[in-house]
């Protein structure tokens, strides 16, 4: 089940190199045994597709109708000639099915009176997952579509479920090859229907490269379940050393489980992802031209009012009430620092938008907005009502440059020339120039003055008012400013 699953073989050069790398103590820790000494050959390598956060997508891994089960049955025989005459290879201790003089291999055996073929396709059919996913896990744990002589140990352990990397063995009860099988698809379909996984979708993780926790971890975004199913299975990440050797052996943190999944997986069958792009997505995709890039999840859907479907350059996000729009760039990244749509901004209702100097994009409880000067900010509630009536970024406060903050009372945020601020008591007021200086000197809202509680004004004398809770402050490029305060407040 994990890259540290220790398989039993029945192999002598096997156990003889298992024995000298014990006397060695070299550490071997990080992939099965099989892994380490047997890596991928004769086989084309398709890594240059391969991605640390999207190995495969979800509608690929539950594609139940990829094969039938006389497909499965034809391609296990394409794979092992199952005629191998070589008895001597039995070794001592393990059983072998051996009829006619030769080894049985997987594709002719038979469990309980099912076939092989029979048992994958079943356990395909009843969990919704493709039969090729549960093949290449055959093979990558215990390489029984090739394997010309299995044991019994093989067969008990066929997908390496329940053998965890606590050193205590696989688990009895999950022995046996059609309670593998079965029990690897169940697993693969827990984590498609949004069951448990460490590293979960659409979430960025910190995965290790080895149980050796000094060769260290990199940090991943899970792009799909059928990833983070994958990454619960094999919880590895393979370094750049695995990488570079496609199918042989790296360095002392290399793991293989994933990337010999995917190295498989291609090999026979292809690309490992099959993205549908459909419905509203579809229609918002082929407005905006794709240019979002192309799809590398397929479309998520929740619940019946909500999908979402992940692209190279963004995502689009769609909802029964506000409809399909992009989601991209800077406002993006601010959109998920705000919580996404669970968060303060809700879904968008509508495009991005260029405005000659930067981009906006409303959402069901405000706007983000921004430059790659400014960066990327929220504009919401009272602030945003009063920055509508100043003329928004292109009025008398410009884009915002900051965060709308609450101070314990009321709210302020900064913009290219001043602030907007206020309570729901004293409305939203802009701060900016000379007044905006003065105020800053009698403390901000937290000292003399409090509050603004009126726009700014002009006296028709070469000076500007603006009032405050506790008084009015007065501002002329000839005498400066100051700050007189409310008779009421004496």
């Amino acid at each position: 089940m994990t890259t540290t699953t220790f398989h039993i073989t029945h192999r002598r050069s096997f156990l003889y190199m298992v024995g000298v790398l014990l006397v060695l103590g070299l550490a071997i820790g990080g992939f099965s045994l099989y892994q380490l000494l047997h890596p991928i050959h004769n086989t084309q390598a398709y890594l240059a597709g391969w991605k640390d956060g999207d190995i495969m997508s979800d509608s690929v891994m539950s594609n139940k109708h990829s094969m039938s089960e006389k497909d499965i049955w034809n391609f296990l025989h394409s794979k092992n000639p199952c005629n191998d005459r070589n008895l001597n290879k039995r070794v001592p201790g393990y059983h072998y099915n051996i009829k006619d003089g030769h080894f049985v291999c997987m594709a002719d055996e038979s469990f309980n009176k099912q076939t092989t073929s029979h048992i994958i396709w079943q356990a395909a059919q009843d969990y919704n997952i493709n039969p090729q996913v549960l093949i290449v896990i055959l093979e990558k744990e215990q390489r029984l579509v090739s394997d010309t002589y299995p044991s019994n140990l093989e067969y008990d352990h066929a997908t390496g479920f329940a053998c965890p990397d606590d050193g205590k063995g696989c688990r009895p009860e999950h022995a046996g090859f059609i309670n593998q099988v079965r029990s690897a698809a169940a697993f693969f379909r827990e984590v498609l229907d949004g069951g448990w996984s460490n590293y979960p979708a659409y979430t960025t993780r910190d995965i290790y490269y080895h149980p050796r926790q000094s060769c260290g971890t990199k940090r991943i975004y899970i792009a799909n379940r059928a990833t983070s199913a994958l990454y619960r299975y094999t919880p590895y990440v393979p370094n750049q050393a695995s990488l570079n050797a496609v199918t042989g052996l790296g360095d002392a943190c290399s793991t293989y489980g994933n990337r010999n999944f995917y190295n498989m997986f291609t090999n026979w069958f292809g690309d490992t992802h099959n993205y549908v792009i459909k419905g509203a997505i579809r229609e918002r995709y082929d407005k905006i031209s794709g240019g979002l890039g192309q799809p590398t999840s397929s479309e998520y859907c929740p619940d019946k009012d909500t999908c979402w479907q992940i692209f190279q350059r963004g995502a689009i996000i769609w909802h029964s009430s506000t409809g399909a729009w992009e989601s991209k760039g800077g406002i993006r990244e601010r959109w998920a620092k705000l919580g996404w749509q669970g968060g303060a901004m809700g879904y968008p209702t509508g495009p991005e938008v260029w405005d000659g100097r930067g981009w906006w994009q409303n959402y069901e409880r405000g706007a983000i907005v921004g430059t790659t000067k400014t960066g990327f900010w929220e504009s919401k509630g009272g602030i945003r009502e009063r920055w509508a009536k100043l003329g928004w970024q292109g009025g008398a406060m410009g884009y915002p440059t900051g965060p709308e903050v609450w101070d314990g009372r009321g709210w302020w945020q900064n913009y290219e020339r001043g602030a907007i601020v206020g309570t729901t008591k004293t409305g939203f007021w802009e701060s900016k120039g000379g007044i905006r200086g003065v105020w800053r000197k009698t403390g901000w809202q937290g000292g003399k003055a409090g509050y603004p509680i009126s726009q700014e004004y002009y006296d028709g004398n070469k000076s500007w008012h603006q009032d405050y809770e506790h008084g009015t402050i007065y501002f002329s490029d000839y005498t400066g400013g100051r700050f007189i305060k409310s008779e009421n407040n004496s």
